[in-house]
Order: structure tokens, then sequence, then C-alpha cells
């Protein structure tokens, strides 16, 4: 007998951590992965049971311990219990998909986004234990995603495999696919999307799957499982073709098939004391009509209006709708009249539903319109110019595509915000803007990208060609008269062919080399003087950008460094040991390192002591950083020639400010 009371260990260190307690039938399903000293909670849990998901979790591992949340879709049964881990001192990540996380927000949450969909669909532990992500999108929210544990061969589903029953148990029995079936069938929107998603587990081995909802299956049933969600009937509007019912006996047989779905649903123990007054004798254990006073011809009729007179009439024929009206379509039989009152007023339900999805849609479109607008100039704003550029680019190693990204910066709107007030620094943006979109061409995107830096982003064109037409409207910019006073332009140009053919497999890697190349640039123009236009930093020289070569163990926080210093207009190489480290500064030079003291393989100070053997490498700037910041390290560290030594977690200001001091003078 399990004790569902405390933790229950799924497989190895994969255990379930939800509440005993079903609501409605539908019993939801945490769980909770431990590598090393940290862990993993999947699909947390609601506002109902989330206080015993705490519990239990605490007492496995420490709230603060949990590195990520992953959420497989936006549902409140998994998502409203996030908001009580904070308030618990959870500090970890959020991990979803970006369309999940859109929604998720707006539960309060504070913690920052993992989205999966920009992480290559996977999430590495701070053990090095790997989770990858699935995605099944429209099952049943386009932003839904699987987990999956390579080192236990589990299946973390979400709602997927989910199932809707009063006789849940934890681990599924031989009756477990009735109740999934009714439940995919009313949740899952088409036969096509739901086959197409247990295609893609045809690879996977799976000794567990676990679902959100519902039970865990384990191997013996998973086969099975997959093999009945690939050719099973679902969504509200099935066109189903018409069958002769003598392939499967008569209308008792199908009678059999409702009662199934109603004992699956409500339990047995209930719909035996229901049919026990009745004409219908019924086995629960064999899920069949074995005896019935009515005659046959009568009998379809009658056992609708029999559950229709019943206390919970509308909730028993509810919850067999979706199957009596595939039955009805399949053998070309007349919907119940009992059943048709409750389909009709769940018809009106859809529409009214429908329409109320649609003014969500239109509202949603606009938040998701004006997220990518920026407020002052309502041009497009730097989210929109990554993923501008990482969709163009996608086609660079196939396609004759030419893509030129030129970044003008305001030189002078400091010192008009200091002398004239931020309100008129407003209106030279504006302003600015309005000129760039008026004198460039309608498939030229104009951004605004921050501060007092714009983006102009050509398709198909020379550089030279760009070069020409970016110097006219510098030139008319700065001899407009409806500015305040006079504006200085300097301006950033990077074309397409600089890109390293070494990259086009990773348009994600080169978006950001083009804005780390043309931001460098614009400041590289600013600081010759201003109001001119730079184009001759090539990519691969050294000289070009200011390259930090950062050696730490992979996770968030590395993650966060490396975004805080890209953002500084650094170029970032990361590896996650010292012989990586090593390999790395064979094939690649470096202007400086940047290492965490702990590092696997071959230790930080090692390294450093095996590149002051090499007169090239000895001279390169090395930055320790570590928790584990002591008088002895620090003395080790200074003897091999280290003077700057952060403790972690690392003021990032001062990082970012050390740095670029380092850059000028390597300058």
């Amino acid at each position: 007998m399990i004790d569902l009371s405390k933790p229950v260990t799924v497989a190895g260190n994969l255990y379930w951590v939800g509440s005993e307690k079903t609501h409605k039938y539908l019993q939801c399903n945490p769980y909770l992965y431990i590598e090393g000293e940290t862990g993993v909670l999947f699909d947390p849990g609601s506002a109902l049971d989330g206080e015993i998901v705490i519990e239990k979790v605490k007492s496995l591992i420490p709230i603060s311990h949990l590195e990520a949340i992953v959420c497989s879709h936006q549902d409140p049964d998994l998502c409203m219990a996030i908001p009580l881990f904070e308030g618990a001192g959870f500090k970890g990540v959020i991990c979803c998909h970006e369309r999940a996380a859109l929604l998720i927000q707006y539960y309060g949450i504070k913690s920052p986004f993992y989205q999966v969909n920009y992480h290559q669909f996977s999430y590495t532990m701070k053990s090095g234990a790997n989770i990858g992500f699935i995605f099944t999108p429209y099952l049943h929210f386009p932003g839904a995603i699987m987990s999956y544990l390579p080192k236990l061969q589990v299946l973390v589903s979400g709602d997927l495999f989910g199932s809707i029953t009063a006789d849940w148990h934890l681990f599924a029995d031989e009756n477990y696919l009735d109740g999934m079936v009714a439940f995919h069938e009313v949740y899952m929107p088409s036969h096509d999307i739901l086959a197409s998603a247990m295609d893609l587990l045809d690879s996977y081995p799976l000794e567990l799957i676990c679902p959100q909802h519902g039970s865990i299956l384990r191997e013996a049933l998973i086969e099975e499982a997959i093999k009945t969600l690939k050719t099973i009937p679902c969504g509200l509007f099935l066109e189903t073709p018409v069958k002769n019912l003598s392939e499967v006996g008569d209308i008792k047989s199908l009678l059999d098939q409702v009662l199934t779905r109603l004992i699956t649903i409500h339990g047995a123990s209930e719909i035996r004391a229901v049919f026990k007054q009745s004409p219908f004798t019924v086995d629960t254990k064999l899920r069949k009509i074995t005896k019935s006073t009515i005659s046959d011809d009568s009998i379809w009729k009658a056992f609708f209006s029999f559950l229709s007179e019943q206390e919970s009439g509308i909730q028993y024929l509810t919850s067999i709708s979706s199957i009596v009206e595939l039955l009805c379509k399949r053998y070309g039989l007349p919907l119940p009249e009992s059943l048709n009152s409750v389909l009709f007023r769940s018809q009106t339900e859809i529409e009214e539903n429908r329409r109320q999805v649609q003014l969500l849609q239109t509202q949603l479109k606009k938040f998701e319109e004006d997220l990518l607008r920026d407020p002052i100039t309502k041009l497009y704003n730097q989210e929109f110019y990554l993923a501008w550029l990482q969709r163009e680019l996608s086609g660079i190693s196939t396609e004759e595509k030419a893509i030129t990204s030129c970044v003008m910066n305001i030189d002078n709107l400091d010192r008009i915000n200091l002398d004239f007030g931020s309100t008129e620094g407003d209106k030279t943006l504006r302003l600015l803007a309005d000129l760039a979109t008026g004198y460039v061409e309608p498939q030229v995107h104009v951004c605004r990208i921050g501060g007092s830096a714009f983006a102009l982003l050509y398709s198909s064109l020379g550089k030279e060609e760009v070069l020409n037409r970016v110097t006219k409207l510098r030139n008319a910019i700065h001899e407009d008269d409806r500015f305040i006073v006079p504006i200085n332009i300097s301006m950033g140009l990077f074309h397409s062919s600089e890109i390293p053919r070494t990259l086009y497999q990773d348009p994600e890697q080169m978006a950001l080399l083009v804005n780390q190349v043309t931001l460098f640039r614009a400041r590289l123009a600013k600081k010759q003087g201003g109001g001119i236009v730079s184009t001759s930093t090539s990519v691969s020289s050294s000289s070009a950008m200011f390259t930090i070569l950062l050696v730490d163990n992979p996770g968030f926080s590395r993650d966060i460094i490396r975004q805080t210093l890209e953002r500084s207009s650094f170029r970032v190489l990361t590896v996650a040991n010292g012989l990586e480290a090593k390999k790395q500064l064979l094939s690649e030079p470096v202007d400086l390192i940047l290492c965490e003291l702990l590092i696997p393989k071959i230790s930080a100070l090692t390294l450093r002591k095996q590149l002051l053997a090499t007169p090239s490498a000895g001279k390169i700037p090395f930055i320790l950083m570590s928790v584990n910041k002591q008088e002895q390290s620090v003395k080790r560290a200074h003897s091999l020639g280290i003077v700057h030594f952060f403790s972690r977690p690392v003021a990032l200001y001062e990082l970012v400010g050390l740095i670029e001091i380092l850059a000028k003078k390597g300058a």
C-alpha cells in the first residue's frame, strides 16, 4: 500500500509530490527531480494543493535549492502554486515555451523565465544532468511541452496521457485507458495533431510516462497507450464515416461502451447505486449491461432518459456526451433527446466561449504588438530587431541573401536631455523616428533598440549601396532645422557577407554577432569624433570586438554574466571547464579570461599556471570569481599574477566597469 501522504519515489531520484485529493474527478500530479543538491519541479500545482506540494518538496530538499520550475503549459491547475513557492523561498527560473510565458506572467510571478524554445529545447542542471523538452503545440495549448529525463527514460507528459476518473490510483491499471480516451476526446483539438505528437515518441526509450492528470503509466501500458492516442478521434466537430452496427454486435454493445465511460469517470460504486432500482441490470466489474426489461427497439432512448431523471443526471449526460455523439455519428444513430438538450446548451456555451476567445485573441494580438513597440517612438523595439535578424539569417546558407544592419546613434542626446529636459529629448527621438521612416523605402525596417540607438534593416542590397543611402540619411538628419539643436549621428554598418561560415547553421548566434558588431562600430564612430559611418571593422579582426572567454559551470549564473557582457557589446565565448578553455585558446585568441575558481578537469589556478608558460597566453588578463574567496586562495591567485578576484554573486556593474577599463587599455 502506497502512503500518498508523503512523497512517493517514482523512479530513481524522481518523486511524486502531489495531493491525494482529486477535484471533480481530475487529479493533478507535480513531480520533483533531484540531482546532486538541487532539484527541478514539474507542474507545481494549483491554489487548492500548493501548500501540500510545498511541504512535500521541503521534506526532500530546501525550496531555495529548486533551480527551476517547469510548466508544461499555462493552465491554473499547474501554475497557480508558483507564487506560493516564491513566497516560500524559490529563487530559480520558470522553464516553459515563450507562448506560455506570455500568459503565465499574469499569475503575478516575479521569477525570470527560461524560454525553452530559445535554448534548443533543453535545460542543463547544475549537476550536469540534462532535461529535454518536446514541443507539442495545440495539445491543448499552442505553447505546450513535454519533458524527457534521459537518465531515467521518463516522460513527464503534461496533459498528454492524462485521464479523468473517480477511481484514481497513482499508478495506472488495466482500466486506465478508457478514462484517458475520455479526457483526450474532449480536450485535444484533432486526431492529426495528437497522432503527430505520438509519432515523435517513437524515437524515445520510455520506462515511465508521468502525466499531470490521471495516473503514472508503467512500461507494460506505454505501448498500448501511445497506440490508442494515435488512433482515437478527438475534437468537438468530428466528421466520422458511418459504419455498420453489426460490426460490433448490437445496441447493447454500444451502451456497454457508454456504461464503461460512466464507471471510469464516476466510479463503480456510484454507478452501481444509480442503476440498482432501474430497468437495467449492470455488472460494474465486467462493465456490461447483463439484463434489461426494455425491448431492444427502445433500449437506446430509455437508457439516456433514465440517466436524465437522476439527481445528477445533467452531470452524467455531460460526462458521456462526447462518446455518445461519436457513436451516433459512427453508426448512424439518432442522438437521444435527453442528451440533445445537454448538447444544445453545450453548443450555446461553445459559441459564447468562441466569441470570448476571439475577443481575447484580438486583445492578445494587440498586446503582443505593443510588446514589440517602443513606447516613445512607436517603432519596433530591440526584441523585434533581434527576432527579424534571426529569421532572415536562418536561410543565409541556402539562399542568395544580402542583409545589412545599420545602427545609428544620436551623439548629443544626453546633452539635449541635460540642457532642455527629457521631454525635449523624447521629442528628438520621435522626430528622428518620423524622419528616418519617411526617408527610407517601405521595406526597410526602422527600430529603436534602446537609449539613443536606432537600427535600420536592409534586405537584398550590397554594402556600398546601403552605405551611400545611410550617409545621405545622416546628412539629412544633421541639416533638418526642426530639431532644437543640430543632431550629430554616428553609424555602424554590418553586412551579412562578413559572417563566418562556421556560424551559418546557428541563426541565434549570427543575429547576436550582427547586433554586437554594429553597436560596437557605432560607438567606435562616436569615439573617432562622431558624425561618421564606421564600416572598417571586420568580424574576424581581433580588434573588431573585445573578446572574453568565460570559463564557468553551466547554469543560470553563467547565462546572466554572459548576457550582461553581451549587452555591453563584448563578444563572449563560453566553456565549462579548464580543458575546454585550453582548446578554445588554441583555436582563437581572446582579450580576457573570466574564470570560476572551482571548475572541473583543470582548476582555474592550474589553468593560469599553464598559460603563463606561453608568453602570448600569459599576457591575457585573467579575472577570478568564486563563492569561496579566502585569504589562501587570494594569495595563490596573486602569486600567479591575478590582480582581480571577485566574490560571487558578482556585482555585475563592477565587473562590466572593470572590463571596460581593461578593454580601453588593450585598445
